[in-house]
This record gives C-alpha cells, sequence and structure tokens, in this order.
C-alpha cells in the first residue's frame, strides 16, 4: 500500500513515462511507411494512425496528470484520476517495450537507412509539438529565472533558425566522383551535392570550349541534390571534363539568391570501342556497398564500363538513398572515367522518389540499346515482380502496362551489331505476364542475343536448369546464354566481370572474401 502511495505521489514516474511516450510517437512516425505495409498485410489500414493516435493520447493524459500533480490540485487524488493514471501507465510501458525493440530491429535490418531519414524529419515535426505543449503545459510553472533562462534559450533558437534559413550553415560540396551513364542517345553525366544548387559540366571539344547545363528547357534546375548533365557521345569519349555547381538558398520568378559555387577535379574520360573489352557487372548490393566495393576491388582493377544490374535499396523513398546507394557508388567504382550502363532494378520502382529517378539520372526510359564498339547492348525493365494489385504498392504501380509498352518497343528494335548482350534486373523480363516473358525472349533471339545477364535472384547461376518456364526458355531459346549475377548472397557480395573479345566471351565471379563463384567462357 506504500509503495502504491509512493507511486502517485511522485512526479518522477509520470515525467519518465511523458518524455518516454513523446520519444515512441516519434519513433512510431519515423516508422510509418513500415506500419501502412504492415496494416494493408493484416486489413486494417488504419493501424499507423491508430498507434500514433494512441501514443499521443497517453502523452497528453501523463502531460495534463504531471501539470495537476505540480500544482498539487486536489482532483489528482480522486479515484478516477489515479485509475486514468494506471491505465495509461500500463498502455505507456507497453508501447514503450514494443516500439523501442521494433525501432532497434528496424534499424539495423536494409530498411534502417530509410528509417533514418523519416525520423530526421520527423524529429522536426516532433520538436514544434513539444515545444507547444511544453508552454502551454509547464511554462507558467516556472521560477521566475528559469522563464528568463527558457526565453533566452527559445530566442536564441529562433535567431540561430531563422539565420540558417537565409545564410546557410551548413557547407556547400560535391559529395560523388561523377557517374557517366550511357542511355543510349548520349552520356548523362550524374554527381550530387550536399545541398540543391544548379549544375553544369565544363570541357573542350575539336577547339571550342563547353559548359553545359542540367536544364529543362532553358531554365537551370537548382530544386535537386542529384544533378545529370546530357553530352553528346563524340564530345566526351576519350575527352577530359569537370563539373561544377552553385547552391540555390532561394528561386524566385524575379531573381533568386545563390550561394557558393564549387567545382571538382578533372576527368579523363576513356571510352574502348575495340573488339577487347572488360565490363564490371554489379547487383542488388541493397545498401551494401562497402561490401561491394571489396568484392570490387578482389575482381579487378581495370575494366572499360560498368553494368549496374539494379537494387541499389530497399526503395526509393528519399532522393539521399538513390545519393548514397546509386550515384555515390555508381561514381566510386566507374571513377567518373568509364561509362556505366544503368538497368532499374524492381526495387528501384518502389517509393515516392521513385517517379523523379528518370530526370535524376539523366534516362527518358529505362529500356534502351546501347553500342560500344563491336558490341550491341539490349538493356530492358522487368519494373516489379508482382502483378500491380499486390498490396505491397498500394495502387502506386502500372508496370503491367508499361512491360506490355517496352515489349512492343523490343518488337519494333534492330540492333547495329552481330554480337549482342542483354541486360534485366529479371530474366524472366516479365515475372508477372507469361506471354511478355516468351515474346521478350523470342525477340532477343531474333535481335542475335548470346549473353543475357540479370540479377534479382541473389545467387550465382545459369538459366535452364530449373522445370517450368526457365527450362522451357532455355530448350526454345538454347543459343541465349541466360545468367543470374550475384550480388548480395547471404552474407557475402558477389560481383562479375564480364570479358569480351572477338571470338568469345567470359564470366567471371568473386566476392568480398575472394570466394570464386563463376569462371566459364562461351563462343560467340
Amino acid at each position: 500500500m506504500a509503495k502504491k502511495e509512493k507511486l502517485f505521489k511522485s512526479n518522477i514516474v509520470p515525467s519518465v513515462l511523458l518524455i518516454l511516450t513523446v520519444i515512441v510517437a516519434i519513433l512510431f512516425r519515423a516508422s510509418r511507411s513500415n506500419w501502412v505495409f504492415i496494416g494493408t498485410a493484416v486489413g486494417f489500414n488504419a493501424l499507423p494512425v491508430t498507434l500514433l493516435g494512441l501514443t499521443a493520447v497517453c502523452a497528453t493524459l501523463l502531460g495534463i496528470y504531471l501539470r495537476l500533480k505540480l500544482t498539487d490540485n486536489a482532483f489528482c487524488q480522486k479515484k478516477i484520476c489515479r485509475a486514468v493514471f494506471v491505465i495509461t501507465t500500463v498502455f505507456s510501458v507497453i508501447l514503450i517495450l514494443f516500439s523501442f525493440i521494433y525501432a532497434i530491429g528496424l534499424a539495423v535490418s536494409e530498411s534502417g537507412e530509410v528509417f533514418v531519414l523519416h525520423l530526421k524529419q520527423t524529429l522536426a515535426e516532433g520538436a514544434l509539438l513539444v515545444t507547444v505543449a511544453f508552454f502551454t503545459l509547464f511554462y507558467p510553472l516556472l521560477s521566475l529565472k528559469a522563464k528568463k533562462t527558457v526565453a533566452v534559450i527559445s530566442v536564441a533558437a529562433v535567431i540561430l533558425f531563422g539565420f540558417n534559413e537565409f545564410y546557410p550553415l551548413s557547407s556547400y560540396k560535391i559529395t560523388s566522383t561523377p557517374m557517366v551513364i550511357d542511355n543510349g542517345k548520349e552520356y548523362s553525366i550524374v554527381f550530387s551535392t550536399s545541398d540543391q544548387g544548379t549544375a553544369w559540366a565544363e570541357y573542350t571539344y575539336n577547339g571550342k570550349d563547353y559548359k553545359v547545363y542540367d536544364h529543362t528547357g532553358g531554365r537551370k534546375k537548382g530544386d535537386s541534390n542529384i544533378h545529370s548533365i546530357s553530352v553528346p557521345y563524340d564530345h566526351l569519349r576519350n575527352n577530359s571534363y569537370k563539373v561544377g555547381s552553385t547552391r540555390v538558398i532561394e528561386e524566385f520568378s524575379y531573381g533568386s539568391r545563390t550561394g557558393k559555387t564549387v567545382t571538382s577535379l578533372e576527368y579523363d574520360f576513356k571510352y574502348n570501342d575495340s573488339k577487347d573489352q572488360r565490363w564490371l557487372v554489379i547487383s542488388d548490393w541493397h545498401t551494401q556497398v562497402d561490401k561491394a566495393s571489396k568484392a570490387v576491388n578482389n575482381l579487378a582493377s581495370d575494366y572499360d564500363g560498368v553494368i549496374l544490374l539494379g537494387d541499389a535499396s530497399p526503395g526509393v523513398d528519399f532522393e539521399q538513398q538513390v545519393i548514397t546507394n546509386t550515384v555515390q557508388f555508381g561514381g566510386r567504382i566507374s571513377a567518373g572515367t568509364r561509362p556505366v550502363l544503368y538497368v532499374r532494378g524492381n526495387h528501384e520502382t518502389r517509393g515516392a522518389y521513385a517517379k523523379d529517378l528518370p530526370v535524376a539520372l539523366g534516362i527518358e526510359q529505362f529500356y534502351y540499346t546501347a553500342d560500344i564498339g563491336p558490341y550491341s547492348f539490349i538493356v530492358l525493365d522487368s519494373g516489379e515482380d508482382k502483378d500491380d494489385s499486390h498490396i505491397e504498392y498500394g495502387g502506386m504501380t502500372d508496370y503491367n502496362t508499361y512491360r506490355a509498352d517496352m515489349i512492343d518497343w523490343l518488337k519494333g528494335t534492330e540492333v547495329k551489331n552481330d554480337k549482342v548482350i542483354a541486360l534485366s534486373h529479371s530474366w524472366e523480363i516479365s515475372e508477372v505476364e507469361e506471354e511478355l516473358s516468351l515474346s521478350g525472349w523470342a525477340e532477343l533471339e531474333r535481335l542475335g542475343t548470346r549473353a543475357f545477364l540479370s540479377g534479382h535472384e541473389h545467387q550465382c547461376r545459369f538459366i535452364g536448369d530449373r522445370e517450368g518456364k526457365e527450362k522451357e526458355l532455355k530448350e526454345k531459346y538454347p543459343d541465349i546464354i541466360g545468367y543470374v549475377d550475384g550480388g548480395k548472397v547471404g552474407e557475402a557480395y558477389v560481383a562479375n566481370l564480364l570479358t569480351l573479345n572477338e571470338n568469345s566471351f567470359k564470366i567471371y565471379a568473386i566476392d568480398n572474401n575472394g570466394n570464386v563463384f563463376t569462371d566459364e567462357k562461351f563462343e560467340w
């Protein structure tokens, strides 16, 4: 009985519970993308709102209870008030334990990056709400000296925030080595900066100096941290270039406020159009950029180009995910000096930023052909791996139509060279519409495809052994060598090297630990 009375008399218990419950509300808000999916999966779409609402109610009740206790309000001694406090305490403790365990599990998972980015957004929202609640409930109870201290801190914070809005305190810099993507029509020089700004590439071609901007219809783009500059093939091949950017603080109809201008080192872009070529092939790194880079280092230091087969992260909810896992990583392994062929993975089709990815990377559409010396590459986009109606997509996809359009395009496509290599995230081309998959393989055979490289399955193997559609396709099109190139395989990461010459092509795969997975050669 004495312990019970002590609980009701203590100000520490409701204070600690209130602080922890506010933190829980922020954690629930930050992990809302996961809760939305869970709610949809269990048929309770209001689950994320319910969890957040329940936590907010608990925090509000605890705040009111603590306010009453601090003023020695007699209502605190009434049974109804004590009962509400006990019930709120029980719910709060359950929510605290559950949310902390869930948040820790989420933070160490592949989705941890998304959780952290959502958390950064949520902290600003949470700080505003906590500030309003503090000044409403507890500020009047402070001593005059404490009030003055809080007032000084508040004014300083407002001044600092306002100054940062007009004159950003963070440094402005280029945050990636450029990645030069061959988009089938021209090169797209892609790089990132620490804040939004305009961007350009500088080079000299045939004695003339060029400064080409990232622009749309003559208007420089200044609202992104990712920049893509289109440059004609001839202008960049075996030529040097550098990139630059000017920070854009505010952009208006009549003027704008800009900040620091930064420029990169000069890069010597190498284009190998000979019969002997070596291509680094990377797929399914799923944020594991360090492991993938180590596998690349084990594989080779000298290669002529990079093929990215998709699935850089679990999704693209934020621009920052593309910066970290695609732009920075692509620039890191291509060194800004080698061409990159980019294939979109199914995880790059997910999230709010997915719709902005074509513009960010300077690729008009994710299926195209590219001719590099005596070799023709056919880049395909398998889109999502489930039907558009699947609950994972939340009604935001139309890849059924998209894949049909791609196959129509493929039927009208011709290639320049007789040595043809196809690239697709999924070897099935369509994992949903079997007729599109069959049509796609038929068109690849018509075009003379010999090598077909894919990812998606997180293993190294050649296509043809499994029963069903795979075996049927291999028997029907035996001349197409289909290969799944590894990527993140268990705790390891497997990278591949595609070696091309006049008579044959070779696939060699090794992981970050130095283990060899594939070493096979095929005649054209």
